[in-house]
């Protein structure tokens, strides 16, 4: 375990912010999760526990303690003819764990390549592209009960799992410390590739997970900035999901509206939304929607939070106005006070 007072956290959220932090705490082991808990000036204190910061917009200073889980190794816990289940740190990067996988013949996770952050917090978030969620391979989420020390074990149908939720979006589950997942993937071949974009590797003589990867990939790379050159956190917004009666209204007027349907519902992108409010590509001092893809707001350099949560703002006033249409932030904005409160009280 590391304690580092006064931390800089423009590194460890993708936005690249300079929040600072009164306390960056860095836990190697389950061992060191324990202790933490038992700690009495950290169980007096505010605490945030983050992946890799790629779904957090920092809008203050966070007075308090930010934890990471560091471990980033996984392994295999059984096998048969048909799949594997691993168990994965927290810790572990998400886009290295897909290669990895994918490079192990795995099917499963190959068409979240690319998406940033942590396996922990990509198991928070429920994760999804091109049609494949996070929820649909997990089986357990391993736990440490920040209030005692205890351990717990969350089956996939105790998350309850939908779309971009899982229940430890809750505040009152914020107690528990995500160290470990366990995935099932499959040993044959289980390609999913009913999205725009994957529909021409059907037929693929050597399909393989790495082959879909490496196509998740190109798309990506195509379409998003790598937020190492030009700081964002991906997609701000997510889908919105309307009724029938909207939906048809929106095509009475526009005549062509992309959607997937979603059981008797319709979800629109939200990018598509954003574009005709004349967003894309558009930049306010040092904040702005990205050239290509208008879902994705990007720090020009030197940008607040603040600058960040007032475009976000603008734009979904714009939509509302426009189409009738709320759409909700995907990304979490953080202050000490919306904080998962201190452990003593």
């Amino acid at each position: 375990m590391q304690i580092l007072p006064d931390f800089d956290l423009k590194h460890n959220n993708t936005f690249a912010i300079p929040a600072q932090a009164s306390y960056f705490v860095t836990c190697d082991n389950v061992d060191d999760i324990v202790k933490l808990c038992k700690d009495e000036f950290f169980r007096s204190q505010p605490y945030l526990i983050i992946g890799g910061g790629s779904n957090l917009l920092f809008v203050e200073n966070f007075v308090g303690c930010v934890v990471r889980f560091t471990d980033d190794t996984w392994e295999v816990l059984s096998e048969d003819d048909d799949s594997v289940t691993i168990k994965v740190s927290a810790g572990k990067k998400w886009h290295d764990l897909v290669m990895e996988t994918a490079q192990d013949g795995y099917w499963g996770i190959e068409n979240l390549a690319l998406i940033p952050g942590d396996t922990g917090a990509a198991a928070v978030q429920n994760i999804g592209a091109y049609g494949v969620e996070i929820c649909r391979t997990l089986s357990t989420v391993h736990t440490v009960d920040l209030r005692d020390g205890s351990l717990r074990d969350f089956s996939n149908e105790e998350c309850k799992y939908d779309y971009r939720y899982s229940i430890f979006k809750e505040k009152e589950m914020g107690h528990y410390f995500i160290y470990a997942v366990e995935l099932r993937l499959s040993k044959k071949p289980d390609p999913q590739l009913s999205y725009a974009g994957l529909q021409e590797l059907t037929g693929h003589p050597t399909l393989t997970p790495e082959v879909v990867a490496r196509h998740v990939i190109a798309i990506r790379e195509s379409k998003l900035p790598d937020h190492h050159t030009l700081p964002n956190a991906g997609s701000f917004f997510m889908n919105p999901i309307v009724t029938a009666s909207v939906y048809e209204a929106l095509l009475r007027e526009y005549g062509q509206v992309p959607h997937y349907i979603v059981g008797k519902e319709y979800k629109i992108p939200a990018a598509w939304l954003i574009e005709q409010c004349g967003y894309k590509g558009k930049k306010i001092g040092n904040v702005g929607c990205y050239e290509r893809q208008p879902l994705v707001i990007v720090n020009y350099g030197g940008a607040t939070g603040e600058e960040i949560v007032a475009l976000s703002e603008d734009i979904r006033s714009s939509v509302k106005e426009k189409f009738g249409i709320e759409i909700h932030p995907e990304v979490r904005f953080v202050k000490t006070l919306n904080s998962n409160p201190a452990l003593s009280k």
